[in-house]
Parts: C-alpha cells; sequence; structure tokens
C-alpha cells in the first residue's frame, strides 16, 4: 500500500513537472515563430553577456538560443551588421526553488554585478542591454550588444518577451542602454521584503 501511494506521489510530481516545461516550451516555440521572419535562430557555439550566478543553477530546464538578424543594418559604430539577441530561459521545480536562485544570483547579477531587490542602480557596469522577465517557476533573460542598442527597438523585445514569457504577476528588470540604468519596471519587489535577501 504504501509503495502504491509513493509511485502515485511520483507520477504526479513527473506529470505535473512535465506540464509546467511543455507549457514553457510552447512559449519558446510561439516566440521563435514570431520571430522567424526576420531572424535565424542559432543554437551552437552561443557566447552572449554573462549571466552570473544565474548559469551555475541546476534548472529543471534550460535553453539559449541566438536570433541573428537576416538583414544587416547599421550599429551605432556605423558599421553594416547583422542584430543580435541572445535568449536564456531557465525553470525551475517550484517557485521555492527560483526564490532560492534568484537570492544567489542578485549579488552576481550580469556581468558580475550586485543587484538589491526593488532598487533601481544609474549604472551597471560593463553590462549590456537586458531585459529579465521572472514569471512562476521561470526566468527569461533577453540581452543585445551595446553597440547595437536602440531605446524603440529594445522596447519592441521588451513586450514580445513580456506577451509570450510574462503574464500579469511578472517581474521585469530592464537594464536600458550600456551599462545602465538598471530599473525593475514592472512588480518591483519591496526592498524590505526578504524573500531574494
Amino acid at each position: 500500500m504504501l509503495r502504491t501511494y509513493f509511485f502515485l506521489l511520483f507520477c504526479l510530481i513527473l506529470k505535473t513537472a512535465s506540464a509546467q516545461s511543455s507549457d514553457l516550451q510552447q512559449r519558446i516555440k510561439g516566440f521563435q515563430a514570431e520571430q522567424a521572419g526576420d531572424y535565424s535562430i542559432k543554437l551552437l557555439n552561443l557566447s552572449g553577456e554573462n549571466l552570473g550566478a544565474l548559469e551555475q543553477e541546476e534548472a529543471a530546464y534550460r535553453l539559449h538560443f541566438k536570433l541573428e538578424a537576416k538583414a544587416k543594418s547599421e550599429d551605432k559604430l556605423g558599421r553594416s551588421t547583422k542584430l543580435a539577441v541572445h535568449v536564456q530561459v531557465f525553470e525551475f521545480e517550484s517557485i521555492e526553488d527560483l526564490n532560492w536562485a534568484i537570492k544567489r544570483w542578485l549579488p552576481d547579477f550580469i556581468d558580475h554585478n550586485a543587484v538589491r531587490p526593488g532598487r533601481d542602480t544609474k549604472s551597471v557596469p560593463n553590462a549590456d542591454p537586458s531585459v529579465v522577465v521572472i514569471e512562476g517557476s521561470s526566468i527569461a533573460v533577453l540581452t543585445l550588444s551595446c553597440t547595437q542598442f536602440d531605446l524603440d527597438r529594445f522596447r519592441i523585445w521588451r513586450n514580445q518577451l513580456l506577451t509570450y514569457f510574462g503574464g500579469a504577476s511578472s517581474v521585469v528588470i530592464e537594464i536600458q542602454g550600456c551599462e545602465g540604468p538598471l530599473m525593475w519596471t514592472k512588480n518591483a519587489p519591496d526592498p524590505k521584503d526578504r524573500t531574494w535577501k
């Protein structure tokens, strides 16, 4: 009887984890499909921005891909290049696991900068423009090269990331330019809340 109970509990946990990952994979496919007309999807030999401690976390699911423009455009240095953005998606077993991961991530955030929950900062040394969407038990991070930053295009990326990976309760962190500023632009946590400290 006890074995049957544990077996059923294990199956239920496995089914729940599979459903979470399946939903996230559908969101990723939808996001990629929307970009397919203008961007190629690259999965191999990726570098991108250093995400600090988040890269060391044991997520239940993770994916890193690059969207590279099919047509060249001029960057801020006047060079003709293909725009490229990196997207990294992490999903954790539970919200508690995500909270522990963020607690370890914020002191060693993007490009090893320390960030305090709910507090904006004017500069984030060496960090590229980025959008972080935290929703449920998942984190989606989009980064682009500093030389390719354009505020209007950045806002479009933010909206698309929120459409596919966000929701009403999402927490959004943005690095809105080269080396900052960093802003908590949606559902910023109370700086006194100890959840992520």
